[in-house]
């Protein structure tokens, strides 16, 4: 019977072996997480640099020790008594923002804790014991259990930190509260060292900002003087005419002030009058009929004037000056107007004045003093300028007379002449170039048909030529200069054709050639193969090399032709399929052809019916951040999905659609659909931070109402400018520029960023880069595509990206298909590239996988 017994008191000791055992490791555990905690909040000290990352660390380390889905960080102004709730994350109670006073928290739990300076774990028996005790009183949501230990830093709390949790489920313990006890001891070291890091950190920002601020006092002080060095200059600059001169006067003051709409106005005393010497303004839009002479009357100008003082004045300044009738109605979009009177000896010699249709640029008491100095250099600068005006023109005056009566005779006798021989010549020739004009060549033409219709043997050929790039040589160097290059081709042309040969000039840039008595067509292919070179080799303009080239179409006689006005046709229907395949080059028409100019008209036809249709659908390619191949945006690529035709790819219809006119409405249907997709990305997808750049052909910068239309669409489709971008060639700011500009600073104002398309490979002229709002250069891909191969290329890109940076642009690069391109461009420190190395261009079905992936 001892047996049992033994072997029962095995049992026990056993048992309470594995309990000491498990007390052991719980103790163990216990320990464990209390190191562990300390070193997380050690590390606190070193990895956090920001104040409110921190707090975010903290909870995470508390969150690691204790369930801590509700959790609170309040800090404690003893001072000010005030109590900020710096972090909080919390199931149902949202925290109050910024400092509030310690007293509004009276009866709270956090009030208890600061008060106390004790740790407390409320379950719901203590809180009915606090609240009968009336230590406490119900603030926020009911809570199951609260646990809320004092931060103590040198004796004095400085916060509370604290959990609480809403279930039954979840319950905190005493092993919980000495836990958060022990963690708060060390949050406030930490706590303490970013506090400190922090206001160092702020102090070095504020007195950054100080310095910086003394710097561009000093700087704007160096451009003053450097502005009134330039006015001196330029009033002693006795080459300079006065247009030229006011125009450099504005540009200076444009650099000292927003001087977007500027006047220098003269005041007539005898007449009474003012006379408007120079004027820029970006709402009028006939600059000449609006600044006209005018009387002296109730304006801001005249108030100028008759007061001898500036006059500065906001919208409100306006309108009471107005409702006391001391000047006119002031315009509806004016927001802010500054003028000060031009002086000579005390004598008011008129007013410079600047103004503002824009709510965020108004004018101060500082803009009216720099002005009031500008003016006094400006005033003298005009007196001398006006001075050494009229000698100069009064002695040319005297000169022109002179030789007027001296020649009087002599010339009347050469007129007379000479109008005889020009009369006759005008009536058969090209006044430009001294070339037959049309008339005779048709007439030479219809006698060439009539020979060879009674001689077979004499056989003859039309050519027709036209120059490839004529229209960028006068847009970029003006009619001057298209005029002197007409005039050195036809003298080449000349030269290359047979004596007994004719060539004329129909107009424009089209020429055309009758070659007789031809043998074979080598002759002509011969002739024609001479111009072709000939116009390959660049032509000096005004010191410049000058690179034209030609098309011509080649038309030979045949039975068929009984006039010379159909002969003209086919022949310029050859030079348009010359310029099809690629320019610089000539083709012999053929019946084929009828063929190809029918296809043309089928095809604008379909383009027609699509547009009705809406086939044109946008495709989009990603365009990268270089630094990390990141997607930011996307450019819309016109794409037409036909009923008829099925996919139409680019090239087989935009050439056709910009010589129609119909890429207009294009333009605008893919800009429509780009909306509808990046609304659809965001609703859908939740792909809310990307932008589509859309292309505009150039003419839709000539209408003065693009702003507006491009804005409705934007709107109709709730999409904010921001995220589109506007994509615009070198043409457009060749044509119509105060149009252009008008447009192109109304878009930006309104929100749209403005790319600069295939940079480099036109006009690429500094000067419409300072003049225009451009916000990105996009580099062409005929410089990217070698990049590797020729260094030139590489100096060229390098050249635009620190052009760009200069200009506080960014870059994009085209047409980017090997990684190694995309690695140099990104050394090269451009920020965006875009081209198939990254992606092919894609549906709008496909972007948002695109953008999951990356």
């Amino acid at each position: 019977m001892a047996k049992p017994q033994i072997n029962q008191q095995s049992a026990q000791n056993c048992v309470a072996l594995q309990q000491e055992l498990d007390a052991l490791k719980k103790e163990y555990q216990y320990l464990a997480d209390r190191h562990d905690a300390l070193f997380k909040l050690n590390s606190l000290l070193s990895e956090c640099k920001d104040i409110q990352d921190f707090y975010f660390q903290v909870h995470k380390v508390v969150a690691s020790m204790m369930v801590a889905h509700n959790f609170y960080i309040v800090l404690y102004d003893q001072t000010f008594e005030e109590i900020e709730f710096v972090y909080h994350v919390d199931e149902y109670d949202t925290a109050p923002e910024g400092k509030i006073p310690f007293e509004q928290f009276n009866g709270s739990l956090t009030n208890y804790v600061i008060r106390s300076g004790k740790s407390l774990l409320a379950t719901p028996e203590l809180l009915a014991q606090l609240t009968e005790q009336g230590l406490i009183s119900h603030l926020g949501s009911d809570s199951v259990d609260w646990l809320g230990v004092p931060l103590i830093d040198d004796g004095y709390v400085v916060g509370v930190i604290a959990v609480q949790s809403y279930s039954e489920s979840m319950r905190y313990q005493n092993d919980d509260l000495e836990m958060l006890s022990f963690a708060a001891q060390h949050i406030v070291s930490a706590l303490t060292h970013v506090q400190d890091t922090d206001r160092l950190h702020q102090a070095v920002s504020a007195r950054t900002r100080e310095l910086m601020e003394q710097i561009r006092e000093r700087e704007k002080s160096e451009l003053l003087q450097e502005s009134l060095f330039r006015i001196s200059e330029l009033a002693s600059e006795g080459t300079l005419d006065l247009d030229h001169f006011y125009s450099q006067v504005h540009n200076i003051v444009g650099q000292l002030i927003n001087a977007s709409n500027f006047f220098v106005a003269k005041y007539q005393k005898e007449s009474d009058t003012l006379n408007f010497l120079y004027f820029v303004d970006q709402l009028s839009e006939n600059n000449a009929q609006d600044f006209q002479p005018r009387k002296m009357s109730n304006h801001y100008t005249e108030l100028v004037i008759r007061t001898g003082k500036e006059v500065l004045l906001d919208r409100e300044k306006m309108l009471t000056l107005y409702a006391e009738g001391v000047i006119s109605k002031p315009q509806d979009n004016s927001t802010s107007w500054l003028g000060v009177p031009l002086k000579i000896d005390d004598q008011i010699i008129g007013a410079m004045v600047i103004q503002s249709y824009q709510a965020d640029v108004l004018y101060s008491e500082s803009d009216a003093e720099l002005l009031n100095f500008v003016a006094q250099h400006v005033a003298n600068a005009i007196k001398r300028r006006e001075s050494m005006d009229y000698e100069r023109r009064t002695h040319e005056l005297l000169e022109e007379q002179v030789k007027i009566r001296t020649h009087a005779l002599e010339e009347e006798i050469k007129q007379r002449k000479q109008m005889e021989s020009l009369l006759k010549h005008s009536a058969a020739h090209d006044a430009l170039t001294g070339l037959p004009n049309r008339t005779v060549f048709i007439d030479l033409v219809d006698h060439a048909i009539a020979c060879q219709k009674r001689r077979e043997d004499m056989q003859f050929a039309v050519l027709f030529l036209d120059l490839d790039r004529f229209k960028v040589v006068n847009d970029s160097l003006g009619h001057h200069a298209g005029d002197l290059l007409l005039k050195i081709i036809a003298k080449e042309l000349k030269y290359i054709i047979r004596e007994k040969d004719t060539v004329a000039r129909l107009g424009g840039d089209e020429f055309v050639i009758l070659i007789e008595d031809l043998e074979s067509h080598d002759e002509a292919y011969e002739i024609a193969q001479r111009i072709t070179e000939m116009l390959e080799r660049p032509f000096e303009i005004e010191k410049q090399p000058v690179f034209i080239g030609a098309s011509i179409g080649v038309l030979f006689s045949d039975d068929r032709y009984a006039s010379a006005d159909i002969m003209l046709r086919d022949a310029d229907t050859a030079m348009y399929h010359a310029k099809d395949k690629g320019k610089g080059r000539f083709e012999v028409f053929d019946a084929s052809m009828h063929q190809k100019v029918q296809n043309a008209l089928t095809l604008e036809a379909d383009m027609r019916e699509a547009i009705e249709l809406s086939e044109f659908v946008p495709y989009f390619q990603p365009i990268v951040n270089l630094d990390n191949e990141e997607i930011v945006g996307f450019e819309a690529l016109a794409r037409w999905q036909s009923a008829k035709r099925g996919f139409v790819f680019p090239n087989e219809f935009i050439s056709l659609a910009e010589e129609t006119g119909l890429i207009m409405q294009i333009d605008l249907q893919i800009l429509e659909k780009s909306c509808k997709a990046l609304k659809n990305w965001q609703m859908e997808h939740g792909i809310c931070d990307v932008y589509v750049s859309c292309n505009l052909f150039c003419n839709h910068f000539f209408n003065p109402t693009l702003p507006d239309e491009i804005l409705k669409i934007t709107q109709a489709n709730q999409i904010e400018p921001q995220q589109i971008r506007l994509e615009i060639t070198e043409r457009a700011l060749l044509e119509n520029n105060n149009v252009v500009l008008a447009n192109m600073n109304e878009l930006q104002r309104l929100g749209f960023k403005i790319l600069l398309d295939d940079f480099g490979t036109g006009y690429s002229s500094l000067s419409y880069l300072h003049r225009f709002p451009i916000d990105v250069l996009k580099i062409d891909r005929s410089f990217i595509n070698n990049v590797q191969e020729h260094e030139n290329n590489r100096a060229i890109i390098k050249t635009i990206i620190d052009l760009a940076t200069n200009l506080q642009m960014a870059t994009v690069g085209e047409g980017i298909e090997h990684e190694r391109d995309a690695k140099l461009l990104q050394r090269m420190e451009c920020n965006y590239g875009q081209g198939y190395y990254f992606a092919k261009p894609m549906s709008v079905e496909q972007v948002p996988k695109v953008m999951n992936f990356n």
